[in-house]
């Protein structure tokens, strides 16, 4: 018997995952699609369903070329021809004490934490293909502690980037916007409007069953200083907080799928709420803030190991894809993450004009500053390519 869930149509700004489930019990196949549609993971991932081997081997000779991974029990991959073709991710879904050669997932356990490490094992083969494909990526910057830097980082993230000829979105999700970087900068809203705009349309849109009218560049501007693309600052911050997990990722998907840019560097609350969740799991990449202070290292250890005990899955989704970097480096890290084999991988230098207060002016302008940033892009992006080219040419 065939299931199918259609996910977003294409067009409507997000490429999902194409996913074929292929499992002899209906009951399970059902549940597993019900679960799907009404969780964040329905706009990600479209679901075609299979109970029969044959009509599962009928349907991957015909439309294989379409699937990006297989989840299914041995005893459909056993018998199915294709199982070699090193193009798809293929996962077998198994009963506990059930060995199978290759990926494989615990056929009983929460959909959530099996969808979750469904999509990691996705991620992981795409970024075995990153040194010859790069789509836009998206970059978040945190840290668990406020007041470490991150709104420095994420700003000197992106125009080195932008520097480099890339074409960057610069995406500020904090509740209190940082407005020191459009001191002294003509920056006006879009046409449209700006990002409380762009929020209303996007709902809009949605509720309608509607393409949006209007591109991203109708409702971004130009800052002059970075090269790249922003939203002026909200002026009403209800606007921000009423942005939750759902409107977090459409308005991220939006950005990223426009084709205008290839990279979206986002910049976040330290402090929990649905946003950050929301950067967290949907970002690319992650950078993380430490200091090399014991308080700040005591904290960022207890909230990975709670995430760790709480959401395994999450964790191990968020580590896959993280890089910890210490700012206001001195030259020397004196405390590290108790208990913890995380390395961090950058270094950041502290900058001494920062205690006059002028830290976002300063570390534009510090060469020092710039040089670790740059070192900091080079091992985000690895040996893959920045750019794409003309791609992403406005």
């Amino acid at each position: 018997m065939l299931f199918c869930v259609p996910g977003k149509k294409e067009g409507e700004g997000l490429i999902p995952v194409r996913l074929v489930l292929a499992v002899q019990d209906e009951l399970y196949i059902e549940p597993f699609m019900q679960y799907l549609h009404c969780s964040e993971f329905d706009r990600r991932i479209i679901v075609t369903g299979f109970s029969r081997q044959d009509a599962f081997e009928m349907y991957m000779k015909d439309s294989g070329e379409l699937v990006d991974i297989v989840l299914a029990e041995p005893t459909f991959l056993e018998a199915w021809q294709g199982l070699n073709s090193g193009r798809l991710t293929v996962v077998s879904l198994c009963e506990r004490g059930e060995s199978a050669s290759g990926l494989s997932l615990d056929k009983y356990q929460p959909l959530h934490q099996l969808l979750f490490s469904l999509m990691n094992m996705v991620r992981g083969d795409r970024r075995k293909q990153a040194d010859t494909e790069v789509g836009t990526v998206v970059i978040g910057v945190h840290s668990i502690v406020g007041g470490l830097g991150k709104s420095t980082v994420s700003w000197n993230i992106a125009k080195q980037l932008a520097s480099e000829g890339a074409k960057v979105f610069y995406l500020n999700l904090e509740t209190v916007n940082n407005r020191l970087i459009f001191e002294g900068q003509n920056v006006r809203e879009g046409q449209q409007g700006g990002l409380a705009r762009l929020l209303y349309d996007l709902k809009s849109a949605e509720e309608g069953q509607q393409e949006l009218k209007f591109p991203i560049s109708a409702y971004a501007c130009r800052h002059p200083l970075l090269q790249g693309d922003i939203f002026a600052p909200l002026d009403n911050l209800n606007e921000m907080l009423e942005l939750q997990r759902k409107e977090t990722v459409d308005l991220i998907e939006f950005i990223a799928a426009s084709g205008l840019y290839d990279a979206v560097v986002i910049d976040t609350d330290s402090y929990p709420n649905e946003r950050t969740e929301a950067v967290l799991e949907r970002a690319d990449k992650l950078v993380w803030l430490v200091t090399d202070d014991d308080n700040v290292m005591r904290k960022t250890t207890l909230w990975f190991n709670h995430l760790e005990q709480s959401r395994p899955a999450m964790h191990s989704h968020i580590l896959c894809k993280s890089l910890f970097a210490v700012n206001r480096y001195t030259g020397e890290v004196v405390t590290s993450l108790p208990g913890s084999e995380i390395v961090f991988e950058a270094m950041l230098s502290y900058i001494s004009a920062w205690k006059n207060g002028i830290r976002q002016a300063t570390a534009m302008h510090s060469p020092l500053y710039q040089r670790d940033v740059q070192q900091l892009c080079r091992k985000l992006y690895g040996n893959a390519k920045v750019l794409r080219g003309g791609s992403g040419q406005r």
